[in-house]
């Protein structure tokens, strides 16, 4: 039978009519007037003893209610331990109920999640299907449960308790590369923050007065006796923008969570609010900001710093941090703090007075940074922009977290050491070996640069002068060198990778790098095409006792994929070593490449993300002019479009509209597709996951679409949730919520569900699926259409006219069924591992599918749509 709810609903009613019951079975009878003093005694001791193991918030299942049996299997949320009764106060259908710990079941949980992820981890065509790794149960606290929950802080500005009077400080050859990019963001996650949140803004304004440039401006100034400008930090203790804000308990991230938090711009981790306005002006951009999310009623907290490059690198950063952390301890200054060195000037002259190289050293440096004709560097960039003229829009870049643990990292040294690379780094092995895996995938650029800070060769050219404790930018512009060739799959020559970055790395010296400030910049861009570019700065932060873990926000991420993945078509990597032992990989490459690494990756010994944590890229691309045309339509002709809504579950949501949309521009259609579907949604009303509870479904209806695709079913076939009078009713209910509107009426496609090509994956029903389900969205279709054209063929029929032919409502059912394997399933090729969800060539063969099906009706309604606009009204004032 359906499972409809009685008028007022089931909960409702069971809430009130059995709260009092279920109430008094959870708090158990009460205490005999005869109970002695003892007894009491003994009970409270044995309620204070528990210790509640479910956290506010947590949702829970009803279980062994004897009085209340109706509310058996629903559920509820936790919302406070009661301690004076020894129970969960946990909110039911919106009234608070006492149950006792016994009744409650938490809802999924850790040893749940690593089962699905065991079971899925390492799905083909995952790319394509997020779905797999999407609504994990009981997996700890989501990015979604968190972010938005930052609690609008307060921001001051913090400036140095004692300011003296601090010359400008000139920008050095370090610095001056970095004028102009983006802000460093930094989330640095601190176990114990201290006793009172408001004692970081006083701690910080102590720590700048031993940075003075922290609390500066950068500006351009007009040389003595020149017309050229150069850029100085004025130490004018402008201050440091320092916002101090909460979240609720158990509101911050964990230390896995916390990369993929920094990914999104949401998340509240960092200021990235407009400068300071002072004095009724806009200020200048600050060099640092800093905010602090504290986590209430827990030691807890997140730091966010955004410095600019100007300022410092990450080992300078770390310097300030350790300095703020020991006057926060009330230490002063710690042992294993060093005392900042600002004199940039010096820096400068120090590294112009290095001898200019000989020919022979010349030679030597160029083995480590080639250089080529300007015409290569010119070709590479118009080859680029032909390829993406004449293809369209490319397929972009991505950004992806990879994690690797101690033992990977461990093996991999042994793996090279018995290769002949005694004591290699992990960076040198991690560099390595992502370099040939892309080698043996196809990457054509066999060069591999690297970055090094030198801030101890500077010291060693100026002896006694501190230069070694730089507060500044002392990273080179980089040292090249060439992977060695993978000749077989099977054979990876990892140790001689090893040696070869060794002795790149060892050759980097203050001459080589006077020396490659000296060349031209273009001239040596080749060493980047098609390459891998590789930074590590991790360390500093690693170092740092009090941080738990830290991660990097993707304003600079950004940056460097615009400017390096395209049109350089560069594979950046960033390693960033954690306190933990492990490491963090950030890769930055086209998405093309992604996939596959992903998927050659052995994920035993990786930690590789999920599909939802992957970050595109979007770069402007010369695109052809009937794209432009598309993208930007006349005023007199922006109107003819024609809008196709896609609505479903994970078939829809993980990426066929976006083929979809490729097949109708290049047949010349002007149609805009949109991606409304939700993961994991059931067109019954009572199942699971309802698709008329998501907030997509509203947009879709609101959007006014002109057809609607809809390829619901799959998870209504769960044993769990699969009833099929009540699929087709709610199904219907659903295409009649976008039937009602008449202006425009859509045509509706009714997608069937593809086979099941692995019985009971995700609980599904194989015999449901090729029994019963295409024939119930059969119906579903005719009976949504018979809902709207029966009364109006009535009202037509008793006054003898005809129905105008745009008043009806059309639908049409699209068997994917068949196409994709039938009941003889014919085509395991197409899905994924999990036999449930498509891989790329499935997705493809879904969406031109679904095209061949619409294109003659969004033809004839762009037709209509011209000839409409076509004609002049007789009277167009309307009077």
């Amino acid at each position: 039978r359906r499972r409809k709810p009685p008028e007022g609903g089931v909960l409702a009613r069971s809430a009130g009519m059995a709260g009092e019951s279920a109430v008094a079975e959870a708090q158990g009878p009460p205490p005999s007037g005869g109970m002695d003093d003892k007894a009491k005694a003994k009970a409270k001791a044995k309620t204070v003893a528990f210790k509640p193991t479910l956290r506010t918030g947590q949702r829970v299942i009803l279980q062994g209610l004897e009085k209340a049996k109706e509310l058996n299997g629903h559920r509820g949320v936790v919302v406070r331990w009661r301690e004076d009764a020894g129970r969960y106060a946990v909110r039911v259908a919106g009234k608070e109920m006492a149950i006792k710990p016994d009744n409650l079941m938490p809802e999924g949980g850790a040893a749940e999640a690593a089962k699905y992820n065991r079971k899925f981890g390492n799905t083909a065509g995952s790319m394509y299907n997020p779905v797999v790794y999407a609504r994990v149960p009981g997996a700890g606290p989501k990015v979604t449960q968190w972010i938005g929950q930052v609690k609008a802080g307060r921001r001051v500005v913090v400036r140095a308790e004692r300011s003296g009077d601090h010359e400008p400080v000139p920008l050095w050859f370090g610095d001056r590369g970095f004028v102009n990019t983006a802000p460093v963001d930094v989330a640095l996650l601190i176990s114990d923050i201290g006793a009172d949140p408001a004692e970081w803004p006083k701690a910080l304004a102590r720590t700048l007065e031993r940075f003075p440039a922290a609390s500066g401006r950068l500006r351009s100034v007009r040389k003595t006796d020149s017309r050229d400008f150069s850029w100085q930090i004025v130490c004018n203790n402008a201050g440091v923008p320092f916002t101090t804000a909460s979240v609720p308990p158990c509101g911050l991230p964990s230390a896995e969570e916390l990369q993929t938090a920094c990914a999104d711009e949401r998340s509240g981790l960092f200021d990235l609010g407009e400068a300071v306005v002072e004095g009724g002006s806009e200020a200048e951009e600050p060099l640092l900001r800093i905010k602090l999310i504290y986590e209430e009623g827990t030691a807890r907290g997140v730091l966010g710093a955004s410095f600019n490059h100007a300022l410092c690198d990450i080992g300078g950063l770390s310097n300030l941090l350790r300095w703020l952390h020991s006057e926060l301890e009330g230490r002063g200054r710690a042992e294993d703090v060093e005392e900042p060195c600002h004199e940039r000037a010096l820096a400068q002259e120090t590294f112009e007075a290095v001898p200019t190289a000989s020919e022979e050293e010349q030679e030597t440096y160029s083995k480590h940074w080639p250089l080529w004709p300007r015409a290569l560097e010119r070709w590479c960039f118009l080859a680029r922009r032909l390829r993406s003229g004449l293809r369209g829009r490319p397929d972009g870049a991505a950004t992806v977290t990879i994690g690797v643990p101690s033992t990977t990292l461990a093996e991999l040294k042994r793996d090279a050491e018995a290769e002949g690379a005694s004591g290699a780094t992990a960076f040198e092995v991690l560099v390595s070996y992502i370099g040939l895996r892309l080698l043996r995938l196809g990457r054509h650029g066999r060069r591999t640069c690297l970055t090094k800070e030198y801030r101890s060769a500077l010291g060693a050219a100026a002896p006694g002068r501190g230069l070694e404790r730089l507060f500044a930018n002392a990273v080179t512009h980089g040292v090249s060198l060439e992977l060695p060739g993978v000749e077989s799959a099977e054979l990876v020559p990892l140790g001689e990778a090893c040696v070869e970055m060794r002795k790149a790395v060892d050759a980097v010296s203050m001459g080589y790098v006077r020396w490659q400030s000296q060349q031209n910049h273009f001239q040596g861009l080749p060493n980047f095409f098609g390459g891998l570019c590789c930074n590590t700065w991790g360390r500093s932060l690693a170092d740092l006792s009090f941080v738990e873990t830290y991660g990097v926000g993707m304003r600079s991420v950004d940056e460097r994929a615009t400017n390096m993945a395209f049109p350089l078509d560069t594979a950046y990597m960033q390693v960033f070593p954690l306190p933990s032992g492990s490491h963090r990989l950030l890769l930055t490459m086209p998405i093309t490449e992604i996939t596959a690494l992903l998927k050659d990756l052995p994920s035993d010994y990786f930690d590789l993300p999920h599909v939802s944590e992957v970050r595109s890229h979007a770069f402007k691309v010369p695109l052809p002019s009937s794209v432009i045309d598309r993208l930007s339509p006349a005023v007199e002709t922006h109107h003819l479009v024609v809008r196709v809504a896609c609505i479903g579950d994970s078939m829809t949501a993980c990426g066929y509209p976006k083929y979809l949309q490729a097949l109708f521009d290049r047949a010349g259609l002007r149609v805009q597709v949109r991606n409304f579907g939700v993961a994991g949604a059931t067109a019954q009303k009572f199942a699971d996951q309802p698709y008329w509870d998501e907030r997509r479904f509203e947009e879709a209806r609101q959007w006014r679409p002109h057809f609607v695709i809809s390829t619901l079913g799959t998870n209504d076939a769960k044993e769990s949730n699969w009833d099929s009078e009540a699929f087709v009713t709610d199904y219907t209910d659903i295409a009649f919520d976008f039937l009602e509107r008449l202006a425009p009426r859509p045509t509706i496609f009714f997608v069937t569900p593809p086979p099941l090509y692995e019985e009971g994956a995700f609980d599904i029903q194989q015999a449901v699926v090729a029994e019963e389900l295409p024939a119930a969205v059969a119906a579903a279709a005719e009976a949504s259409a018979r809902r709207i054209n029966e009364p109006l063929e009535a009202q037509a029929k008793r006054g003898r006219q005809q129905v105008p032919v745009d008043m009806l409502a059309k639908t049409f059912v699209t068997d994917a069924f068949s196409m994709l394997g039938g009941v003889e399933l014919r085509r395991r090729g197409y899905f994924a591992e999990d036999g449930v969800h498509l891989n790329e060539r499935g997705t493809r063969l879904l969406a031109t599918l679904v095209f061949a099906e619409t294109r003659r009706e969004v033809s004839r309604v762009l037709r209509q749509m011209a000839d409409a606009a076509s004609v002049v009204p007789e009277d167009p004032m309307g009077l």
